[in-house]
Formats: structure tokens, C-alpha cells, sequence
């Protein structure tokens, strides 16, 4: 074990610098609060009443959008 030494004073000063950044966040848990609706015939998530106007319009033509959801 040559570095021994070396190797501990590069592992504390690396602890020192990444103990002031901040962890990676992840934004699932943003994206499940933004969830509003899901199609009733294919039960696709949808964000809001203008995605759904389109979702319909490519994947379910013959069938006719629900109104908008009282707010």
C-alpha cells in the first residue's frame, strides 16, 4: 500500500467538497402531482383537458372527448 497516506487525504478532501452539494432529485414524485387525467377507453395518463383533446383526436377518432372537468 504505496498511497496509502495520499489516499486518505484525497478521499477527506473529496468528502469536504461533495458535502456542500446538494443530491439529485428526482422529479417522479413532482410529475405524479401534475397528473390529472387518463383516458377512459385506453387509460393513458394525461396532464390536462388540452392533452386529452389531442390524445383523442390521433388515438380514438370515432369516439367523441368528455367535457372538461369542472374546476
Amino acid at each position: 500500500m504505496a498511497r496509502g497516506n495520499a489516499k486518505a487525504n484525497a478521499q477527506e478532501k473529496n468528502a469536504k467538497k461533495n458535502a456542500g452539494k446538494k443530491e439529485a432529485k428526482s422529479d417522479l414524485k413532482a410529475r405524479a402531482a401534475a397528473f390529472k387525467a387518463s383516458c377512459p377507453i385506453c387509460a393513458a395518463q394525461l396532464i390536462n383537458y388540452n392533452m386529452m383533446k389531442v390524445h383523442y383526436e390521433a388515438k380514438h377518432p370515432k369516439e367523441t372527448c368528455p367535457p372538461p372537468p369542472e374546476s
